[in-house]
């Protein structure tokens, strides 16, 4: 069979289902099945009812579908068949094991309150096993949804016998002995109660890790239409959000339908309304836009489907047309062609790619569907060593334990190190790592929130330099740190208002007040280790510079580090990459902040230290002044508060490494610095060494100035003339292959981010997209009119940058003198003058939901 033409019924323009021709051992035609996909290309059908209306006959049936050849076998399986059943829920847990939960057995009975595994990895002996499982469980029900996002199974849903319910179930399969909870959500806005609707969890996009549940039916037999997402905080806490419409309509309402995921785009397939002969039309919900559109009708009901690669697939189930009799056909259609062909977007020549070679089916774009490894992370974290077919070594194992043979999951991708049970997939820069096509730009002249979205190659000085390719979550609350913290956040922290004080020789904080502000937070960086192990999502913040009006407005556009209104720390990290002093006006503003929120939230508020954190360096920048003038101290006092910050600065973390991926820094891995490990051990105290005499200094040296050389063409590791003048060799430029030979020697890195330098559309990618500057102060003294950013890392570690452009203003925001003595360090080669105009802006941008 030709994989390339599959799918491809009716024209380009208008893309149709196609029914496929079935092989082998093919089961009876059937309804209230479950069809589980279980590895690249294999699918587990199991359970339903057959026969004709008043003649129905629920099964306990299993067969296997081998989807590349269209060919079926029955699954003859030892040990504790569960019994016959329908409307149940089915999920994989693991390469080859999927597990069922509830269900009907007819005559108004459902079937029991157990939960049984499927083992299919030695398919000579397949064998069905009910999981131990203590106290209380979800109950006898049917019409409910249960999905698998590791290492939690989610029951969601259905009817008791008695009730449709809203309640939901979990189970850690990672922890024995295993055991159901219910969840208890945060707020009263919720979804009503329901049977007969579908879910399944995003892998990519703005709602990555959500369970998205569509329709279903009321108690009072009335359809549903809305879409919700249901999401687990870094607490523990579980809340719903209502997926919003920007464009297009819902779809219809329906209830016995099916969904699956299309990378960030969610399908709704089939179902029925409230006319039971009606078709209704393949609904896309896209994720990204919150835009709403229709595909072709599978023309079915109580069906049941799958993705692989880009092909949807859908099976048994009643035809519209006549609604007694379940079919049992196999339909398949191409979900890229038929989105394509919906958005207007150019159709491929298909008698072209009809007789090209045929295309494993594995290696097409990633679908998710009910499977823990079908093209999503779950298949990246369980494709390491040893996780070949029929494997049982770490990377094959099962998600449930128990003594019969059953071992724990691989866990999922991007735990910290150090995690029990980490499996690294092959290392492949880039492969899980990518910069959004877009990037969110602030247009506003002051305190507005004018935010658009723009192609990122219409940035024309980044763009030209490489080539075209939670309700308080987690929100770990210091108790101790009222006070001056809490003072500093409550009178600082404005993005909308804040303005600064007419006199500009004081400040807000008496100079005892800071000094206290400083011992608070030494006490926190001194239990933190020199390189951070950070989760997603996060926002990556580069040099500040004193730019404290800066920093209020990507705040004010992009949301800020609190847990009151316009802020986003209940689902949040937050990331600075050091060089918050000198050369600005409000140095003592800035670093007073972030200082204030590392007290207050001191595991979502990460600093870094940069070459300005350095007593050398701002004692001659700036900063030193400013403390002498506004705090009314004496600097070279021991206890002065320069001194204490600096000492603060002296135990700052040097690097932190965002889900094992990406690797953030100050400056640069220069000539010296090969691996990780090399950071992690550099004990604090740290003294920068103006002139460094040993490998190790010269490392430091290379960790906060080296940059990289000025395009992907300068090879090796050179002369760094700006900020070297004398020609000494100890401040280099790193050329792209360092960047490679890097990420290759330490897996799974794919990415860096660093700051340190002016890049005149804030960001600048370099190496192949392999590293990405950061600058977030605009205007870098008063002299270059650079946009400022910052890097938004998505849960799917999709980088997204968000800018905002400098601003007029009568007010003196950078030390003119400062400038004059000691001018700014250039920005990176600088190309033709800047074409953005709102012209070129795209429509209305959303995060997502």
């Amino acid at each position: 069979m030709n994989q390339a033409s599959r799918g491809r019924g009716g024209t380009a323009a208008r893309p149709e289902y196609v029914k496929e021709q079935q092989h082998g051992d093919t089961p009876a035609p059937r309804f209230g099945h479950t069809t589980t996909l279980v590895g690249n290309h294999r699918v587990v059908l199991f359970g339903g009812a057959t026969g004709d209306s008043g003649r129905y006959t629920i099964t306990a049936d299993a067969y296997m579908l081998e989807v590349q050849t269209d060919t079926w076998s029955r699954v003859v399986a030892e040990g504790a068949v569960p019994s016959a059943r329908a409307a149940h829920a089915a999920a994989c847990v693991d390469h080859s094991q999927m597990v069922i939960y509830g269900g009907a057995t007819g005559g108004g009975s459902l079937s029991s309150e157990e939960l049984f595994l499927l083992d299919i990895r030695n398919e000579e002996r397949s064998q069905w096993m009910a999981v131990p499982v203590l106290g209380p469980t979800p109950g006898r029900r049917y019409g409910h949804t249960m999905i698998f996002n590791k290492p939690l199974l989610i029951v969601f849903g259905g009817n008791n016998g008695q009730q449709a319910e809203c309640d939901i179930w979990v189970l850690d399969v990672e922890r024995s002995p295993f055991q159901w909870n219910e969840v208890s959500v945060m707020h009263t806005k919720c979804p009503l109660p329901r049977v007969y609707h579908s879910a399944e969890v995003c892998r990519e996009g703005p709602a990555s890790g959500m369970m998205v549940v569509f329709g279903g039916r009321t108690p009072d037999n009335r359809s549903l239409k809305d879409t919700w997402g249901l999401r687990q905080h870094r607490d523990g806490r579980w809340d719903w959000v209502e997926a919003p419409t920007k464009r297009g309509q819902p779809p219809e309402p329906r209830f016995q339908h099916s969904c699956i995921f299309l990378n960030s785009k969610l399908m709704i397939v089939g179902g029925r309304g409230a006319d039971v002969n009606k078709p209704l039309p393949t609904a896309v919900y896209d994720t990204e836009t919150c835009e709403w559109r229709n595909l072709a009708s599978v023309n079915r009901f109580r069906h049941s489907c799958w993705g692989a690669g880009p092909l949807l697939y859908s099976y048994g189930g009643f035809d519209h047309k006549s609604p007694s009799a379940p079919t049992g056909d196999l339909q398949v259609i191409d979900l890229e062609r038929a989105i394509a062909a919906s958005s207007g977007e150019k159709v491929a020549q298909e008698e072209e790619e009809a007789d090209g070679k045929e295309a494993p089916m594995e290696k097409a774009p990633s679908l998710q569907s009910k499977s823990g490894d079908s093209g999503s992370m779950f298949s990246r974290a369980s494709e390491g060593p040893g996780s070949a077919k029929g494997d049982a070594g770490p990377a094959g194992r099962s998600a449930l334990a128990s003594s019969e043979g059953l071992r724990p999951a691989t866990p999922p991708r991007g735990r910290p190190a150090g995690t029990k049970g980490v499996v690294q997939a092959p290392h492949d820069p880039g492969s899980d790592v990518r910069v959004s096509s877009q990037v969110f730009v602030s247009l506003e002249k002051d305190f507005t929130h004018l935010v658009r979205k723009v192609a990122i190659e219409t940035l024309e000085d980044e763009g030209r330099k490489i080539q075209p390719a939670n309700v308080m979550a987690n929100v770990h609350h210091d108790k101790a740190a009222s006070g001056v913290a809490n003072f500093v956040i409550e009178n600082l922290l404005l993005p909308t208002t804040w303005q600064p004080d007419p006199d500009p020789n004081r400040f807000l904080l008496h100079a005892m007040e800071v000094s206290q502000l400083c011992d608070q937070v030494l006490d926190v960086l001194k239990g933190q280790d020199m390189v951070l192990h950070l989760r997603a999502p996060i926002k990556v913040y580069g040099d500040l510079h004193g730019q404290y009006l800066d920093l209020m407005r990507l705040f004010a556009r992009y949301k800020a580090p609190t847990d009151g209104e316009g802020g986003d720390i209940d689902s949040m990290d937050y990331l600075f990459l050091g060089d918050f002093v000198d050369r600005g006006s409000f140095s003592l503003e800035v670093v007073c902040l972030l200082f204030a929120l590392k007290v207050r939230y001191p595991k979502q508020i990460h600093l870094i230290r940069g070459n300005h954190e350095d007593p050398t360096i701002n004692g001659i920048y700036g900063f030193r002044d400013e403390c002498r003038r506004r705090l009314k101290e004496e600097p070279e006092e021991p206890e002065s508060c320069w001194n204490k910050f600096n000492r603060a600065f002296e135990y700052l973390p040097v690097a932190a490494v965002i889900e094992e991926r990406i690797l953030c820094i100050h400056g640069g891995i220069g000539g010296s610095i090969n691996n990780i490990g090399e950071l992690a051990v550099m004990q604090r105290p740290l003294h920068v060494a103006q002139i460094p005499q040993t490998p190790f200094e010269q490392r430091v040296t290379d960790l906060m100035w080296s940059d990289p050389s000025d395009s992907d063409a300068v090879t090796g590791v050179t002369l760094n003339e700006t900020r070297d003048p004398d020609g000494t060799g100890r401040i280099v430029k790193f050329g792209p292959d360092r960047v490679e030979e890097f990420l290759q020697a330490n897996p799974p890195l794919s990415m860096i981010i660093r700051a340190h330098e002016c890049v005149m559309d804030g960001f600048e990618r370099f190496a192949n997209g392999r590293l990405i500057t950061i600058f977030s102060a605009t205007d870098y003294c008063g002299h270059h009119k650079n946009a400022g950013a910052l890097l938004f890392v998505r849960r799917d570690l999709t980088i997204v940058p968000k800018l905002i452009y400098p601003v007029e203003r009568t007010l003196n925001i950078w030390d003119q003198q400062m400038v004059q003595q000691r001018p700014p360090t250039p920005p990176r080669p600088v190309p033709r003058a800047r074409r953005l105009g709102e012209d070129e802006l795209a429509g209305g941008v959303s995060d997502g939901w």
